[in-house]
């Protein structure tokens, strides 16, 4: 996981690189609790060899509403772990957590993190002014 937060490519859509170790054993931490408190997170994707990612669903306050996401060590993509992940995850809330709308915001020059949201069903919402990201603009998504 560290590997993945410190390559630029990976986290070129995500806030950039740079975080650390202190800051994201704290994070793991906090959600460790708020995993077990909640039934819903960050959670780690695994192969059998080896962690490769996060699929998430936490609380958005710029959309007031709960986001899905996904991030994936680079040598990992294209493979379809992101979408087989967050298409788990999606189903897990909307049926069995009761969690909806669930939504996700994605900067419109990450296509491949966009044609991921659409193979999971979530349908285009809404664009609006997203300044963190490299566009400047977010892509917003909600589950049907």
């Amino acid at each position: 996981i560290m590997l993945m937060n410190d390559d630029a490519e990976t986290m070129k859509f995500v806030g950039g690189t740079g975080t650390p170790l202190s800051k994201i054993q704290t994070f793991i931490q906090e959600q460790k609790i708020h995993v077990q408190k909640h039934n819903w997170g960050w959670m780690v994707i695994e192969t059998q060899a080896q962690k490769i990612g996060l699929v998430f669903l936490r609380n958005c306050s710029r959309l007031s509403e709960i986001e899905i996401g996904y991030r994936l060590c680079r040598n990992y993509w294209g493979q379809g772990y992101a979408t087989e992940s967050a298409k788990l995850l999606l189903s897990h809330a909307l049926t069995e957590l009761h969690l909806n709308p669930i939504v996700a915001a994605v900067d419109q020059l990450n296509i491949a993190s966009e044609r991921v949201l659409q193979k999971i069903g979530m349908q285009s919402w809404q664009d609006i002014d997203w300044e963190t990201t490299p566009s400047g603009f977010a892509r917003c998504y909600k589950a049907p």
